[in-house]
């Protein structure tokens, strides 16, 4: 497929590309004046080779035939292959292709496409210099084409066999009478079998851009057929490309060839239908599904205006309006007005009238008919018409003034970002600021959601000693994310790193190595850095909407609205939710960051993928659990509680062993830190298992295991954070849930029915207590059974807590 102009980075290379021809002029211009000495000749020869390889890297095909001229006469001087008038011609020739040159970036610029407009003389004068045929006119030709032009909406294309089938049978007819028209035997059969191969080939490709090239060869073949098209070079190519698609369906079935440029193509084949005097049946059609009319080969073959002479216009417009406004800004218009003296409007009208001359010859039609509204207005006030009333006089004045600094803002912002810029000055400002404004906030939610993700994917990796590779490997990533960030410090653990990816690691060494570091990262505890990421996101989407983005913003509302239900829920980690954040994030920001370098850059696909994205993570939302949510509504209410699934028959057995590992060890550390309470390693460790609680829990359907574990490290990280103390309050939660813990485990071994009340209390508590810094809201829950029934014996929570 052909890919479109990169405006962008076009507007970064296009002054190195100036600079290049203007290199160029200035060797040949010396060489001009000593042919004897070639060295100059070289080094033009240099220069514009960096200018082809440039438009070559940009896809600009047409660009780049002018260009590839260049270089070929220049080779040819250099080779003393062109002698007497032909040299000089072909001199003048290449003097005139650098000062067009600069004119065409300026108008792919503005045109935002690689038309070839005004290309077509300099490239053939330069070819027939030196002897060569010119191109045909075809290859130059542009004219705006809509995506949708030519193709049937909602078409779908034949089934793979029965494409290959009539491929396999077309193919060798097609070359046989392809070749008949191109040497221009039998011309009309020829050509009326090429057109039912080519009718043949539209009806099976119906809905692709297939379609749309063989619905226009059915046209070419027409004009063939009836003498209204001769064949060229370019035919050749046409249908050269129709033999390839074919074959290519031959092979491939209803697939499109991604390999061939359709649209450059579609242009070449519609200057010939352009091109046709007569109209017969299938021409006509074409021409009126592409919007054809006889101005259009005229409106495509204008010759350029250099950017240079718009800038001149404008900027003359520009003086003219700023004396306009010193003179105004000198008269009081209200006594101007009062005293009706005519002789007064002079100037300004004058200069308003030369300001409108210059606009118009720049295109600039609108603002030129806004001041001729403002002289009108002006000329009216000057006569005393509004002095009978004091307000609508003042009016005038507002408006005229008005008037006047919008068209003023207007040109100062075209000059500043491009003629064709869609956005009035005033938009753009606006845009630009709250564009700017939000990079700053959203650079810092980048910056949090990093630092979350890098110190969960560390302490998931140091939740267990590397025991293998693929341990050990997730272990050194994790390191690495921290450690490439700079190349200071940490020396030892660095030297460890490095001996693990080379394979010889001590995993002991590494490990103790990588616990101290994580215990060193003085960073923001994730919690808060959610929290200030969300009021951040909710500036970011209050700014947008302002600014009139009200797109953007709601992409913004649903990233907010993900990553707080996800902070509820404990759930923000690195998997197809946070990419699907992160996806919505990215595009929506390098669809801004396009929208400013270049307002008129389309981007509505990137637009379309944040919007897409952001559906996605709404729906990501909605199967999230509420956690603390649901013990903050009060008792009376419904309350939304997690329920468990079917544990799986492969992961039980696992499952159970592990569970019952992370209790005993919770059971141990616990009595541990309850009398060294400042000792942040245990606890840490302790939290640790908690997460992994949470984790498993939730990963096998054990999702009222998992909300416990969440409950309580949310807890605890309150309390290593710094935001909770460790109060008799929240060590005896703790030991009410260390109690609990075998028997909610053993309640999963067997099948049946369990009461879960007493698990959902504790996590309640968890939840109201973090919520509450430190207090025990136990007394505001309600009474529950201590019996869990249908549990695995029957026995009572305060027989099985005893164990």
């Amino acid at each position: 497929m052909a890919s479109k102009t990169d405006i962008v980075a076009l507007k970064w290379v296009v002054g190195l590309m100036n600079k290049q021809a203007e290199n160029a002029e200035a060797s040949l211009v010396e060489y001009s004046n000593d042919t004897s000495e070639k060295r100059p000749l070289l080094q033009c020869m240099w220069a514009v080779h960096q200018i082809t390889s440039t438009l070559r890297a940009l896809g600009m095909r047409k660009g780049e035939m002018l260009t590839l001229e260049m270089e070929r006469s220049l080779n040819y001087l250099y080779k003393d292959k062109v002698v007497g008038e032909r040299r000089k011609l072909t001199m003048g020739g290449l003097m005139q292709a650098l000062k067009v040159l600069p004119a065409y970036l300026a108008h792919a610029q503005n045109a935002r496409a690689d038309t070839g407009q005004g290309l077509e003389q300099h490239v053939n004068d330069l070819r027939r210099w030196i002897g060569e045929r010119p191109r045909p006119r075809a290859f130059f030709f542009h004219m705006e084409v809509p995506d949708h032009r030519g193709i049937t909406e909602g078409g779908t294309t034949a089934d793979d066999e029965e494409v290959r089938n009539r491929a396999n049978v077309m193919l060798a007819l097609y070359l046989e009478m392809a070749k008949m028209g191109l040497r221009r035997k039998n011309m009309v059969e020829s050509m009326k079998t090429v057109a039912r191969i080519s009718r043949r080939m539209q009806t099976m490709f119906s809905g692709t851009v297939t379609e749309r090239f063989w619905f226009t060869m059915v046209g070419v073949c027409e004009g063939m057929a009836g003498g209204l098209i001769v064949p060229d070079e370019c035919i050749a190519q046409i249908f050269k490309s129709g033999a390839f698609m074919i074959k290519y369906a031959r092979e491939n079935g209803a697939a499109v060839d991604e390999s061939v440029d359709y649209d450059a193509l579609q242009q070449q084949m519609l200057f010939y239908i352009a091109s046709c005097k007569a109209k017969p049946l299938h021409i006509s059609r074409i021409r009126e599904v592409f919007a054809i009319d006889d101005s259009t080969l005229e409106q495509a073959n204008r010759g350029l205006i250099h950017v240079d002479a718009l800038v001149t216009a404008l900027s003359s417009a520009l003086d003219q309006l700023n004396g306009v406004v010193d003179y105004l800004n000198s008269q009081d218009l209200a006594e101007s007005s009062r005293r009706g003296d005519g002789s007064l409007s002079a100037q300004a009208l004058d200069g308003i009238e030369a300001t409108r001359y210059r606009l118009e010859a720049a295109g600039q039609i609108a603002h030129a008919d806004s001041l001729q509204s403002v002289a009108g207005r002006l000329e009216k006030l000057y006569r005393g018409a509004y002095n009978e009333s004091p307000v609508q006089l003042n009016q005038m004045i507002n408006e005229i003034i008005r008037g006047i600094v919008d068209v003023k803002l207007d040109i100062e912002h075209k000059l500043e970002h491009g003629l064709c810029s869609s956005f009035s000055s005033r938009e753009f400002e606006l845009r630009e600021s709250v564009v700017n404004a939000t990079f700053n906030h959203m650079g810092l939610v980048e910056n949090y959601m990093h630092q979350i993700l890098r110190r969960k994917e560390l302490a998931s990796a140091l939740a267990r000693k590397p025991n293998d590779a693929d341990s050990t490997l997730r272990l050194t990533v994790a390191l690495n994310r921290y450690l490439n960030k700079s190349d200071q410090g940490h020396e030892q653990l660095r030297q460890a790193v490095r001996e693990a990816d080379a394979g010889s690691p001590d995993l002991d060494h590494l490990f103790d190595l990588a616990r101290v570091f994580l215990n060193e990262q003085e960073t923001i505890a994730d919690r808060k850095a959610i929290d200030m990421s969300l009021e951040l996101l909710t500036e970011i989407s209050g700014a947008l909407g302002f600014a009139g983005m009200e797109r953007e913003a709601k992409i913004i509302d649903a990233c907010q609205q993900w990553l707080s239900a996800a902070s509820k829920a404990g759930a923000v980690r690195e998997d197809e939710a946070f990419r699907c954040f992160a996806s919505a994030f990215a595009q929506l920001e390098l669809h801004l960051q396009r929208s400013v370098v270049d307002p008129l850059d389309d981007t509505s696909h990137m637009l379309a993928i944040a919007e897409q994205r952001a559906a996605e993570l709404s729906e990501h939302a909605g199967g999230l659990s509420q956690g603390a949510e649901v013990s903050q509504k009060s008792w009376a209410e419904p309350r939304n509680y997690v329920e468990d699934a079917e544990v799986p028959a492969e992961f039980r057995e696992v499952f159970f062993e592990e569970s019952e590992e992370i209790v005993d060890e919770i059971a141990r550390l616990t009595p541990l830190w309850l009398e060294e309470l400042d000792n942040q390693q245990l606890l840490r460790d302790i939290r640790r298992h908690f997460h992994t609680f949470k984790g498993n829990g939730r990963a096998v359907g054990a999702n009222i295991l998992g909300e416990l574990g969440w409950a309580v490290q949310d807890l605890l990280d309150r309390v290593l954070d710094g935001d909770l103390e460790s109060s008799a309050a929240v060590q005896g939660l703790l030991q009410d849930v260390v109690r609990a813990l075998p028997a909610l485990i053993g309640s999963y071994k067997e099948a049946g029915d369990w009461d879960s009340a007493p698990v959902r209390e504790l996590t309640d508590r968890a939840f109201r207590m973090a919520e509450d810094a430190g207090d025990d809201l136990a007394a505001d829950l309600p009474e529950v059974d201590d019996q869990v029934h249908g549990g695995a014996s029957g026995a009572p929570v305060s027989d099985n807590l005893g164990q």
